[in-house]
């Protein structure tokens, strides 16, 4: 990775302040063009270095009161064609395989938000049902500790 990828990365990676043309401000340190900073954003995309540039949302303060952690049950031949589909449902943000203990038969993490209880029981049923799995176990969220972005890249403006 070049110099100018990985300053354009540490910028992005603090999040956007509250500006009309972030790319150019992002260009001006750089020091490049704003359309190269756009250019090399999208190079990272097209290469899987990021997968989007979007906001970071408070579920709770945003109306999703009931969020929870839910590790499923799924056959490993399953894995990756019940991974991608629950993935694209729009009330999980997070959808991982995760290595587990042998006595743990959890293998499928998602983290779901909805606006109630009575949501959240629904959709984790609907989910169940749809793709017929032997368990889950729900893991609701009862207080947020931590809601940062990883940083990847320390500082390189010196």
């Amino acid at each position: 990775m070049d110099s100018k990828t990985r300053q354009i990365l540490c910028e992005l990676q603090d999040g956007f302040k509250l500006e009309t043309r972030p790319f150019k401000r992002i260009a001006t340190q750089v020091g490049c063009t704003e359309e190269e900073v756009i250019e090399i954003i999208g190079k990272c995309r097209d290469e899987g270095i990021i997968r989007r540039i979007g906001a970071a949302i408070r579920p709770d303060q945003a109306g999703y009161g009931a969020n929870a952690l839910v590790a499923w049950n799924v056959p490993d031949e399953l894995l990756d064609e019940t991974g991608n589909a629950i993935a694209e449902m729009r009330e999980v943000s997070h959808c991982y395989e995760r290595e587990c203990p042998e006595n743990w038969p959890y293998n499928l993490f998602t983290m779901i938000h909805a606006r109630s209880e009575e949501d959240l029981r629904n959709i984790v049923a609907g989910i169940s049902e749809r793709f017929k799995f032997d368990g889950f176990k729900i893991f609701r969220t009862t207080r947020e500790l931590k809601k940062t972005s990883m940083r990847y890249f320390e500082d390189v403006r010196q």
